[in-house]
């Protein structure tokens, strides 16, 4: 059973996935594995993903949280030259680790809210 979750008052429920116990995550975004596939290139920001990519963590759930270095300050891969490698390796520990529920990614850039990298992108709000 899912745990539930209010991103309004940052409150879960014990059912929940153990990361939500994190002080600030009610601030972040965990991405579906199964929505890596279907990501623009450039991937967009956080603020910019549909509501579809995204999900709360449930206690089955698996986490995966990428750590990497940005070649560029604006954006870490603008040209698409990480995002088949991450979704590789993405698919690489969900095939090792069997989740009983789904899989679920922590990404910097799509995971909290960034500056606009590009022409007509509006600015984070003080919210975000």
């Amino acid at each position: 059973m899912r745990g539930s979750w209010s991103w309004a008052s940052g409150v879960h429920q014990p059912s929940g996935h153990p990361i939500l116990a994190i002080p600030g995550v009610e601030h972040v975004r965990f991405v579906r594995a199964s929505a890596l596939q279907k990501l623009p290139i450039p991937w967009p920001r956080c603020q910019d993903l549909d509501a579809w990519c995204c999900d709360v963590p449930g206690k089955e759930d698996f986490v995966i949280s990428v750590s990497h270095i940005w070649a560029y300050a604006a954006h870490p891969d603008p040209l698409g030259e990480k995002s088949q490698l991450i979704r590789d390796l993405v698919e690489q520990a969900i095939a090792e680790h069997k989740p009983l529920g789904q899989a679920l990614v922590f990404f910097d850039f799509l995971g909290v809210p960034q500056q606009p990298f590009a022409n007509g992108q509006r600015a984070r709000t003080e919210e975000e």
